[in-house]
């Protein structure tokens, strides 16, 4: 389930900014907080990139393919739903994006911050040089014949998103930043 940041009836920044939001109107309030997701859920985003990034050494770019944000409308019209949400898509990855290296004893790859070894696995040939599909990646074999083969993978994204640094970093700046966006947000809607 990908993690989301919501603002419902009975959410305590609906308490506490209860007046405010009364004083605003339906539509306005619903454009201030519309407005305030989607800063903290744009935010968060960028947070979370980094985080995946740092714990699990999957390169950014594939990082920024797989993870997609999606904003809450500032449109009462459109379905009302006060919705921000972080998703990912994506299998996990070939071991060859996570500087795989070739051994005596098989492969060699970084990810999660340290090194992992991989016994009889090898790596495919050079790009360019024959088979380009297999170019980089890491294989094993199956049973003790020649074929078949069968490509290893790291992480995925999907994984990292929901689990350790990632997901604190989610929760911590949706819970500091969101109130602090509501605050503000209804202030420079509100007179005087």
């Amino acid at each position: 389930m990908a993690p989301s940041i919501r603002i419902t009836a009975n959410d305590a920044n609906l308490k506490i900014f209860g007046n405010q939001i009364a004083a605003l109107g339906s539509g306005q309030a619903h454009k201030a907080l519309a407005r305030a997701i989607n800063r903290t859920t744009t935010t968060v985003h960028g947070r979370v990139i980094r985080a995946i990034r740092k714990q699990s050494d999957i390169p950014t770019a594939i990082i920024r393919r797989q993870i997609k944000k999606r904003l809450a409308s500032t449109n009462i019209a459109h379905g009302g739903v006060l919705e921000g949400v972080i998703s990912a898509t994506g299998s996990p990855i070939s071991l060859k994006h996570f500087r795989a290296r070739q051994f005596s004893f098989g492969v060699k790859a970084k990810w999660g911050g340290r090194w992992h070894e991989y016994q009889s696995a090898f790596m495919g040939p050079r790009p360019g040089v024959i088979a380009p599909k297999l170019a980089g990646n890491v294989f094993v074999r199956v049973s003790s014949s020649r074929f078949p083969i069968e490509m290893l993978f790291g992480p995925s994204v999907p994984e990292e998103l929901v689990k350790g640094e990632s997901e604190r970093i989610f929760h911590e700046t949706v819970a500091t930043m969101l109130p602090q966006r509501v605050r503000h947000e209804l202030g420079l809607l509100l007179p005087g």
